[in-house]
Formats: C-alpha cells, structure tokens, sequence
C-alpha cells in the first residue's frame, strides 16, 4: 500500500517557493526594466517638448506679439503670428500652443492656435497664475518634468520666454507637446515586458520542472526502496543502488550504511537473545536444583529438630535422675553421719555390750538386715547413674548427625551462592553448638564414669561392711565379751571406714551437682540449638518462596528472550 504525503509533496515544496521567486524575479526585472525605459522615453518626450517650444518661440516675432491688445483677434499681426503658429504646431507634433503676457498679478492668453469653439481669446485669464511662471516671466525656461494624462491627452508642457528684438521679454510661449506617442510607446513596451516575463516564467518553470522531476525520480527511487525494505519482512540484506552523484546518492549510501548497522544490532540481539535464553535455562535449571535442596534441608531441619526436642526429654529424663541419684547421696550421706555416730555409741556403749550381749545379738541381727536392705537399694537407685553414660552417648550421637547435618547444610548453602550465605551462618552455628554439646555430653560422660567408678566403690565397701556384719559380727558375736577389745577397735575402724563413707558421698555428691549443672548447660544449650533450628527452617522455607520467586522471574526472562529471539528471527541478517 503506497502512503501518500500528509499536506504537501516535495515538489510542491519546491515548485511553489521556487516559482513565486522566479515570478518576483522576472516581476522585478520587468518593472525594473520597464521603468527604466519608460523613464527614457518620457526624458526624450520631454526633450521633443523643450525643442518643439524652441523652434516655436523662434518662429514667434516677439516685437508683433508685444503689440496685440485684446479685441486684435482679426487684426493682420494676429492672423499673421496664428498662422505661423499652427504651422510650427503642426509640423512639431504639438496639442496646444499659446502666448501669454502680463497683466499685473494675472497671466493672459495672447494668440491661441486651438481650431475649436474653446479657443481663447486676447485678454482671457489663464487657469495658472504668476508666481508659478514668475521665473519664466523673468527669462528662464520651465519645462515639465512629466507626462500629464488630462481630459486633452498626454500632455508635456513647456513654457519659454519670448523676447523683443532689444532682448526683453514680452511676454511667454506655452507650449503643451502631445506626449500621446511616447505613452503609447509604453505600453507597448509595457505589453512587451510582461510577455517577456511570463516567457521568462514559463521557461524558468519548465526548467525548475525538468530539475524537480530529476530529484523527484531520485527520490522516488529511494522512497521504493525503503518501502520495499520495510515491506520485505525483515530482509536487512538488500542495498540501494542509486548512482546520480549527488546528494541522493550520498544518502542512498548513508541508508545502506545505516542498515549494515542495524544488521549487525540485530545479529548482536540474536546472539545475546541466544546467551540469555541459555543462561535462562541454566538458571531456571540450578533453581529447580537448588529448590529441592533447600527442600531437603528443611525436611533436615526438621528431623534435626525432632531429634533435638527429643535430645531435650531425655536431658530433663537425666536431670530427673540425676536429681534422684543426688537425694540418694544425700540419703546415703546422713545414712553414713548416722553410721558413724553409732559407732561412736557404739564404742560408748562397749561396757554395756557384755551384759546385754544376747539382745543387742538379735537387735544387731535385725539391724543388719535392715541396713543390708537399705544399702543395697540405695546402691541399686544409684546405679542409675549408668543410664546418664548411656544418654550421653545418644546425646554424642546426636551431636554427630548434627555436625554432619550442619556440613551438609554449609555444603549446599556454599552451593546456592549468594542467596545461601545467611544459611551458610546458621549451619556454622549448629555445627558450634552441635561441637559444645558434644564437649558436655564428653565432660558428663567422663563425670558419670567416676560417679559410676565411686558408687562401684561403695557397692563393694558396703558389700565388704554387709559380709562383715553377716560372717564376723554375727557368727563371732558369741565371742563378743572375749573379743570385746579387738569388738572396739574394730568399731574404731568401722568408724574411720564411716567417716571416710561419709567424705566419699558427699564427694559423690558434690559431683552430683556439678553433673546437674552441665546437664543444664546441655539443656539450655539444646534449646538454643532447638530455636536455631526452628529459625533455620523457617528461614530455608522464606529461601525456597525465594527461590520460587526467583524461577518465575526467571521463566518470565526466559520468555522474554524467546519473544526477542522470535523477533529478531523475523529479520533476515545473510
């Protein structure tokens, strides 16, 4: 579909200015020419005037015009002068000849040649008054610059003094020239100036057309071509070949410059659309990836911390038993102050043991059984400090998932890059508190190893006291009143052996508190670990909308480049 221009073509833009300046040119030059021929015409008009006056006024007897009076009209001098003075007029081309004189301020007619009942008499008011023709009166000449177009004709009048034969003026000689031939002249020359200017115009027109019509064809070919160029779908490898060395050529090949260059834009938009689609591709594909990782991470975390909720029960689970092995101690302790204050009674009581030896048999008896049955549960409930061994080494054992999880976890925050290194942080974190943790639970395993050493301890001491009590005490106590001073110093023993019970559970005690307070530097250590990991989760699920996010913006960019890679395909570039 051929466009048309919007207001006005080139050649209008042209043709228009162009000739409106060849007609003000050709105007120009015409009226300049005409009036300086009409300027020339009008000049020699006047000079034909001036000598018309000056052969009339010689033929004009100046002593014969000084002597007319009005009322001389038929006189033999006037008809004579009238006679002389219509030849001249005749033979001079001239419309009108007269005489005047002076008649105080008022100018007359004397002899007028006009043949018509408008002939003036002698003595008749001339229609110009004195001052104007006070200089011709006074010898000197006056001639009309101009041509006067009046009710008569084109007129030139010229007015000359007439003088007697003692060189006097008498009087003055009009003479009005009939410039009728010299208008005529002009406008001739007039008709022929502006044919000659329209001539002039016609041919500058067809020139400026020719001209126009050579740029236009120009122009056109160049105007085809780029509609063939823009209509060619895209075909960026056609070229305009316009040789006319001139301007159109210059910008055929500006235009041929200018689509090498948008062909090599284009071809770099197509790599780039290429570059980018692929590097879309290769981002949309590390996110997937990198979603299910930080998918698997968050499913980690949240086993981690089910693991470490569970890690938390068990430490309250220890600190409970612990807190039950330490009332043991305790119980053990005062059972061990009492011991020892009965065997200070006991030693007291030496003297008495003699006469009451058979009751205090049974009663030592009775007390030895309890005393079995006390000390053998005590010993059973502080056997329990076993299981704190045991769940230290699950606790060590979660400690190592959990360095490991955390190794993993750096291992794919590393791999997420940029958007992983928050991530990245709270791993190392977790792998801290999961080494801390371990450095406690290996500190309460080494403290439950000397508890449990120190309870075996007492176990056999107890067990050695039970036997004592049970073979020698009983079986010998028959023997008591014979054996009553070695029955003291043995009671002396069992003391010290209390005494140093008694030092030795409140050691174990001692140990006990301080397996308490490491358990609850554990306890207080997993939470913070708990809440690390409840915040690493919910982290890693505010990472994976992220990263969601993120592979949308990427397909959106994908698409893009594929749009671009579509648009850029429509052209054709080789």
């Amino acid at each position: 579909m051929k466009l048309k221009v919007r207001r006005i073509s080139i050649r209008g833009k042209i043709l228009i200015p162009v000739g409106l300046l060849v007609l003000a040119i050709c105007f120009a030059l015409g009226y300049t020419s005409y009036q300086h021929v009409s300027e020339g015409m009008v000049e020699m008009g006047i000079e034909e005037a001036d000598m018309a006056a000056s052969i009339a006024v010689a033929s004009v007897d100046g002593n014969m015009a000084a002597g007319l009076e009005p009322g001389d009209e038929e006189s033999e001098e006037y008809q004579t002068l009238l006679k002389a003075m219509r030849d001249i007029q005749e033979r001079c081309g001239i419309a009108f000849l007269y005489t005047l004189y002076r008649d105080g301020e008022k100018v007359c007619y004397g002899v007028d040649t006009d043949n018509t009942d408008r002939q003036n008499p002698i003595g008749a008011e001339f229609q110009i008054s004195y001052k104007e023709l006070a200089d011709v009166f006074q010898g000197e000449d006056y001639v009309q610059g101009y041509i006067d177009s009046t009710e008569d004709g084109d007129l030139i009048s010229v007015y000359k003094p007439i003088l007697d034969d003692g060189g006097e003026v008498i009087g003055v000689l009009g003479c009005d020239y009939d410039a009728s031939s010299v208008v005529s002249r002009q406008q001739v020359i007039l008709r022929q100036v502006i044919g000659m200017a329209i001539l002039c115009l016609v041919v500058a027109t067809v020139i400026l057309g020719i001209v126009v019509r050579r740029i236009m064809k120009g122009l056109r070919a160049v105007d085809r071509k780029i509609y063939d160029l823009v209509n060619s779908e895209g075909d960026l490898t056609q070229k305009l070949d316009i040789l006319t060395g001139d301007e159109l050529e210059l910008i055929a090949d500006n235009v041929n410059a200018l689509l090498e260059y948008i062909c090599g834009i284009m071809r770099s938009i197509a790599d780039n659309s290429t570059h980018l689609t692929n590097s879309s591709e290769n981002v949309v594909e590390s996110l997937s990836k990198a979603e299910i990782a930080i998918t698997d991470v968050s499913a980690t975390m949240e086993e981690m911390s089910a693991a470490m909720e569970e890690t938390n029960a068990s430490l309250n689970q220890i600190n409970e038993a612990a807190g039950e092995v330490s009332q043991t101690m305790e119980m053990i302790a005062t059972s061990a102050t009492a011991g020892k204050d009965a065997s200070a009674d006991t030693m007291k009581r030496a003297a008495q043991i003699y006469g009451e030896a058979e009751e205090s048999q049974r009663h030592a008896r009775e007390l030895a059984q309890e005393m079995a049955a006390s000390v053998n549960e005590k010993i059973e409930k502080s056997r329990k400090v076993e299981e704190i061994s045991e769940l230290t080494e699950n606790i060590i054992r979660i400690t190592e998932q959990t360095n490991l999880l955390a190794l993993n976890a750096s291992i794919e925050a590393a791999r997420a890059g940029e958007s992983g290194r928050g991530f990245a942080v709270v791993a190392d974190e977790i792998g801290k508190l999961a080494t801390d943790s371990g450095g406690a639970a290996a500190q309460i395993q080494q403290v439950s190893a000397e508890v449990i050493e120190t309870v075996n301890e007492l176990a056999q001491r107890a067990e050695a006291m039970l036997k004592f009590m049970d073979e020698t005490a009983m079986n010998g106590y028959a023997k008591l009143l014979e054996t009553s001073d070695s029955y003291r110093n043995d009671v002396g023993n069992m003391k010290e052996m209390m005494q140093k019970f008694a030092e030795e559970s409140q050691g174990l005690r001692e140990h006990m508190n301080r397996i308490k307070d490491t358990i609850a530097a554990v306890n207080v250590a997993v939470e913070e670990s708990t809440q690390g990991i409840a915040n690493v989760t919910a982290m890693s699920v505010s990472l994976t909308e992220q990263v969601g996010d993120i592979g949308k913006e990427a397909n959106s960019n994908m698409d893009i480049a594929n749009q671009l890679s579509g648009q850029v395909n429509k052209f054709k570039l080789e």
